[in-house]
């Protein structure tokens, strides 16, 4: 019997990710100075493979919902070159992607516009009783100035909400709710993006916060290096 699996990677904060024998870089693609700048390139490389594979690279524009709820449309504003490609064993592929146009009409009037990049492997003939692995790239493109973390943290219903007061986006990883001693009172592994002005909610539980101002917010962003410490808002 063939088996066909898909195996998804979305971006992390790693400067690149590998899977399957597969790995790219960067996993973040930026166009940070629109004036001079309009494309950015992305490397697929085959390591330790003995097979080929096929590729297909697909642009969508990438906004959320007030909550934060991912929405993804096609979009043909961005150029990709190549769209569809083989990838050699042990070989490597560099794709270029940017506009054809000045950026400043593709971001129509924000400070910051965003897509997401997929790259999907393309299903081969394979032989009976085998089961091929197939690799999936999910990537965000950002093109625009780029903001310092402006994060406000309240509390309502028992859920944490997250909402990012900066024109630019935002990663958020690991994070915590302190108290005053620094002692540990929740945590949440989840990794999500927040787009500018767009917020996020954490289901806190049992766990009751009476007076947020006497708690703190750690977590990790994709604009430090070091993990963020930040004051409930008053």
């Amino acid at each position: 019997m063939k088996r066909i699996i898909a195996i998804l990677v979305s971006s992390m904060f790693y400067m690149s990710v590998s899977n399957a024998g597969v790995s790219v870089d960067p996993v973040q693609m930026y166009i940070q100075n629109p004036t001079k700048q309009r494309t950015t390139t992305l490397t697929l490389e085959s390591k330790d493979e003995t097979e080929k594979r096929i590729f297909e690279v697909k642009a969508f524009k990438w906004t959320q919902k007030d909550n934060g709820e991912n929405v993804l449309e096609p979009d043909n504003s961005l150029i990709i070159n190549p769209k569809n490609f083989i990838l050699q064993a042990n070989g490597k592929q560099t794709i270029r992607i940017g506009f054809n146009r000045p950026v400043e009409s593709v971001l129509e009037g924000q400070q910051e516009g965003t897509w997401r990049v997929i790259v999907d492997e393309i299903p081969q003939a394979v032989k009976e009783s085998s089961v091929n692995f197939l690799v999936s790239f999910n990537l965000p493109l950002f093109v625009g100035k780029q903001e310092d973390v402006k994060l406000n943290f309240n509390v309502e219903n028992n859920k944490l909400i997250v909402k990012n007061n900066a024109k630019s986006h935002i990663q958020i990883a690991n994070l915590k709710i302190v108290d005053a001693n620094k002692k540990e009172v929740f945590k949440t592994e989840t990794m999500n993006y927040l787009l500018a002005n767009k917020s996020a909610s954490y289901d806190l539980n049992n766990i009751r916060i009476s007076n947020p101002k006497n708690y703190y917010v750690q977590l990790f962003t994709d604009k430090n290096d070091k993990m963020v410490e930040l004051k409930f808002s008053d």
